[in-house]
């Protein structure tokens, strides 16, 4: 299996799945590392009938003059005689492309996108080219599309480059590339379709490339290891100083592989995807609280929440540590949210998806004495009709309630007199979405309070 995939580098220059690069960043910057690594990439061009090296150059090299370095790269003494069904190694620096297309799929907080060092607006849609520097700030996000269908999703708190976003005229083919220069971002390739594509991410220690997967990369901020962790597909890391060198390691869908800056290459088995409790729970206080199944090998949790189930509007994210996980509000709405389990090799394991309600009701209640009685009041935040019950029980919270109002619309009930002794009482809602198109209610209590009469 790893000699075909190393024959597949040799032959197209490209990662079949995957590959790491290692490098120490203290010696060369990471903008003259991508440089150097594309000087040395290839593709491979089997010659047919009725061409010329000549004609090739013409027609799909930068320069027409650049034949003299293919002929040289191939050793060919006769370039007017060129067997038909050769193949010619072809640097791909000297081929000539055409703009690849980028855009703005969604985003939310402050984001920043610049080109040519000009600050772009940022609106959906937007198009975004090679060479663009893109930010997102904290508790900001943005989901990019590629011309083929493939997204990238950068979280809060990351910066990415845009390096390579290009349709090779040669083999028709894609050629992008995404430099992380911080934070993390989340790949979701397509397929590709032709043998020459190629798509890659780089950090300043590593690089990685694949044919048609979903992962994540990641740089540590503190220690520089960069972390590639393959959720669906197969990635292939190699170390050394390209792509293809050294010795190949498969990295199948829940495993990955870690880069250091002294050139150290480790890999793990992600974690298996974790267990919410009570995942129907509606979300309705305000702040999300959710709750994990705990596991011994889990130190913490990464929790990143959508509004669409291919998570590319992006609303919020958190990491904490144990198994409760809390979260500052978000709007009414149905959500999706991606959780996994952080391993204390640094490793984020395997994803679990689900889908939940949010919406908003709060309630809470006071008792006290006035002028008329004894006065219960009661207060809550939440869009939509509510409709209140007061229960008061005398002697014990399990007796049979002495008052049992319901469908109360408004905020306070004062009962004159109130023979002396214990009470427990509480207060209910049930609340409507302010959505038409939820009929679904939500009901809540207060716990039971306690009120002590001596008159």
């Amino acid at each position: 299996m790893f000699e075909d995939f190393r024959e597949l580098f040799r032959s197209s220059g490209a990662c079949c799945l995957a590959g790491f690069l290692i490098m120490t960043v203290a010696v060369i910057p990471n903008e003259a590392i991508a440089q150097k690594s594309s000087e040395t990439e290839e593709i491979v061009y089997v010659f047919k009938r009725g061409d010329t090296l000549f004609g090739l150059a013409d027609k799909y090299l930068r320069k027409q003059s650049d034949y003299v370095a293919v002929q040289r790269i191939n050793r060919i003494a006769n370039p007017r005689q060129i067997p038909v069904g050769k193949s010619l190694r072809i640097p791909v620096n000297r081929l000539k492309y055409r703009p690849s297309k980028a855009s703005l799929s969604a985003f939310r907080g402050d984001i920043s996108i610049a080109t040519g060092g000009r600050d772009l607006t940022p609106v959906q849609g937007l198009s975004v080219a090679e060479g663009s520097q893109i930010k997102t700030a904290a508790r900001s996000f943005l989901t990019l599309e590629l011309e083929d269908g493939s997204r990238i999703s950068l979280p809060s708190n990351s910066q990415v480059r845009i390096t390579r976003l290009r349709h090779i005229l040669l083999t028709d083919s894609m050629d992008y590339e995404i430099a992380v220069d911080k934070g993390r971002i989340r790949s979701k390739v397509a397929p590709l379709q032709k043998k020459a594509d190629r798509y890659r991410v780089r950090t300043p220690v590593a690089v990685s490339a694949v044919r048609g997967t979903d992962y994540r990369t990641r740089v540590d901020e503190i220690t520089g290891t960069a972390f590639s962790e393959t959720v669906e597909g197969e990635v292939v890391v190699t170390a050394g100083q390209s792509l293809g060198s050294g010795t190949m390691v498969s990295i199948p869908a829940g495993t990955g592989a870690a880069a250091t800056v002294t050139g150290a290459l480790a890999k793990a088995e992600l974690l298996p995807p974790p267990e919410l409790l009570n995942p129907a729970k509606v979300q309705s206080e305000e702040e999300l609280q959710f709750a994990v199944v705990p596991r011994d090998s889990a130190i913490g949790h990464r929790m990143i929440i959508a509004s669409d189930a291919g998570f590319v509007d992006l609303v919020a994210e958190v990491q904490e540590q144990g198994t409760e996980i809390g979260l500052e509000a978000i709007p009414n709405g149905r959500y999706y949210a991606k959780l996994s389990a952080l391993a204390a090799d640094g490793f984020e394991g395997m994803p679990a998806t689900y889908s939940f309600k949010r919406q908003l009701s709060t309630l809470g209640g006071s008792a006290d004495t006035g002028n008329f009685g004894y006065r219960f009041r009661w207060f809550g935040a939440g869009e939509g009709q509510r409709f209140y019950r007061l229960q008061i029980l005398k002697d014990s919270k399990t007796a049979i309630p002495i008052l049992d109002e319901a469908g109360l619309l408004t905020d306070t009930v004062t009962l004159s007199e109130l023979p002396d002794g214990e009470y427990y009482w509480r207060v209910g809602v049930t609340q409507f979405s302010s959505d038409p198109e939820d009929r679904e209610a939500i009901e809540k209590w207060t716990d039971f309070e306690k009120l002590t009469v001596a008159n």
